[in-house]
């Protein structure tokens, strides 16, 4: 595996993913140069069910009033979400409707 950013050889190790509600360790890529991490799809997919059988990633739903800036309403994100997202001041995201439900993805 090369890494995205430095491109040279990542290295195969094991990597602890901390989550909001806890952690676990994930075979993955480390890149010594950067420190980037990166997974396989089939990596990503095991940790996914890891995650959900620990009961660390899945079935969260945050509730939140709705406020307004200015005269349009708005939601704040949670501080440990944004983190977890990478969603700073100025960074563009996605919404989406599906049926009756709100989906918002970092870009």
């Amino acid at each position: 595996m090369i890494c995205p950013k430095c491109k040279i050889n990542m290295k195969k190790m094991d990597i602890k993913v901390k989550l909001n509600r806890g952690s676990f360790v994930l075979e993955g890529y480390r890149c010594p140069k950067c420190k980037e991490e990166v997974f396989t799809s089939e990596q990503a997919k095991k940790g996914e069910k890891e995650a959900i059988k620990k009961g660390l990633w899945g079935s969260l739903w945050l509730e939140r009033k709705v406020t307004t800036i200015g005269n349009l309403p708005a939601v704040v994100i949670p501080k440990d979400i944004a983190n977890q997202l990478k969603i700073e001041r100025g960074r563009k995201v996605k919404i989406r409707i599906l049926g009756k439900e709100m989906i918002i993805k970092p870009k």
